[in-house]
């Protein structure tokens, strides 16, 4: 297992993906997660690639922003 990608981004969250490579298996697994405060918020294990984990991190960063201050529509 090694991390393929790790970001911090604005609102303190730690945004990792990791590939787990098995010796028997020839594709790799991504396990996608986010943590806040050592807090797991969010963890999604893809076999497809480390972009479909990269979007679903951001999908799920994106719906759970903290709310910003209300401003005129």
């Amino acid at each position: 297992m090694r991390t393929v990608y790790q970001s911090t981004d604005d609102h303190g969250h730690v945004l990792r993906t990791l590939k787990l490579q098995n010796e028997d298996h020839p594709n790799p697994v991504y396990l996608g997660i986010v943590i806040r405060e050592r807090e797991v918020l969010f963890q999604t294990r893809e076999s497809t690639s480390r972009d479909q984990v990269l979007q679903k991190i951001k999908e799920f960063v994106a719906a759970h922003r903290p709310e910003m201050s209300l401003q005129p529509a």
